[in-house]
């Protein structure tokens, strides 16, 4: 039985996120924990996280998604937000509450030119 409204494929092997999530046991003040880990597949409702950290579902998080190995030299990025849906031994499924559809599609354009540019033997 598919849950989803949107599809969502496999993502590039170079393609992180960086997650900021309220920790689950902060009582007394609210506390950050920051997570990274590989995007194993993308679509434009959410994203599977793929990390060994235990992440508290559900939860409300603050996505930087990364479409390429080094980020700091890269505009290869899109800002969301979403909320944890799941938890698996493999990592954590999220939905988006936000994201700017439009920088994702530019980022995966983006990301698939370079890589055709790339298999062709053409300079990046």
């Amino acid at each position: 039985m598919q849950k989803r409204k949107c599809t969502r494929s496999g993502a590039w092997p170079d393609t992180s996120a960086t997650i900021r999530i309220q920790e689950a046991f902060s009582f007394n003040k609210i506390e950050y924990m920051t997570v990274k880990g590989q995007v194993e597949n993308l679509g434009a409702s959410g994203m599977f996280l793929t990390t060994d950290q235990l992440i508290p579902v559900p939860g409300f998080a603050e996505i930087t998604i990364n479409f390429e190995s080094n980020p700091k030299t890269s505009d290869l990025s899109v800002k969301a937000f979403g909320r944890t849906v799941r938890m698996t031994k493999n990592g954590v499924g999220i939905k988006f509450t936000s994201i700017n559809l439009k920088m994702l599609q530019k980022c995966i354009v983006r990301k698939i030119n370079v890589s055709n540019a790339y298999r062709c033997g053409a300079p990046n």
